[in-house]
């Protein structure tokens, strides 16, 4: 694929940065909707891949996409454009808020307006999560570590980074054992 002019990949990070309320799960179906279906730059398991390695490194989970992305489509440019146009809106908006909520925010119709608000994220990260499953877990071994990674997650045995570490760890023993088992050249 020909590499997007930067207008183009600015102007979808900047509407991918608008419409990417709730934060990092929540904006999956944001990125797939514009990089994948409306612009084609990205197949789904390309956005799954760069969104797996954004949530596995300290930082805002869709700065993190929007640098990989960036970088994958257009290079170091393309990166910095992506990481500058996507963080914009939500800069602006604080800022806004911060303005205009400034000494307001115990106010009872912001509070009614946050509570409401939460139930709809946590629908965005469920459909998101069941999306993001769909496209990787492809076998019974794969669907198996996902539900013990959650179970261990939720019980509160494991948090994120051992988790992240120990998937990785995991994947790269499969990747290990397979390629002893092929026969040399």
């Amino acid at each position: 694929m020909a590499q997007p002019p930067l207008h183009s990949l600015s102007w979808s990070f900047l509407k991918i940065g608008a419409g990417a309320f709730g934060g990092g799960m929540a904006a999956l179906p944001v990125f797939e909707a514009e990089l994948v279906t409306r612009r084609r730059w990205l197949a789904p398991a390309e956005v799954a891949e760069a969104y797996a390695i954004s949530q596995s490194v300290p930082g805002v989970i869709i700065v993190n996409f929007a640098v990989l992305t960036g970088l994958r489509l257009a290079g170091k440019r393309g990166a910095l454009v992506a990481a500058v146009t996507v963080a914009l809106p939500a800069f602006f908006i604080i800022w806004a808020l911060a303005a205009l909520f400034k000494d307001r925010w115990d106010n009872r119709w912001v509070a009614a307006a946050l509570s409401g608000l939460r139930p709809a994220v946590v629908a965005l990260i469920a459909g998101a999560a069941i999306r993001l499953g769909r496209g990787t877990l492809r076998s019974p071994l794969l669907l198996l570590a996902a539900a013990a990674s959650a179970g261990l997650m939720l019980a509160h045995v494991l948090g994120p980074v051992p988790m992240i570490l120990l998937g990785s760890a995991t994947g790269l023993a499969v990747h290990c054992l397979r390629r002893r088992k092929e026969p040399a050249p």
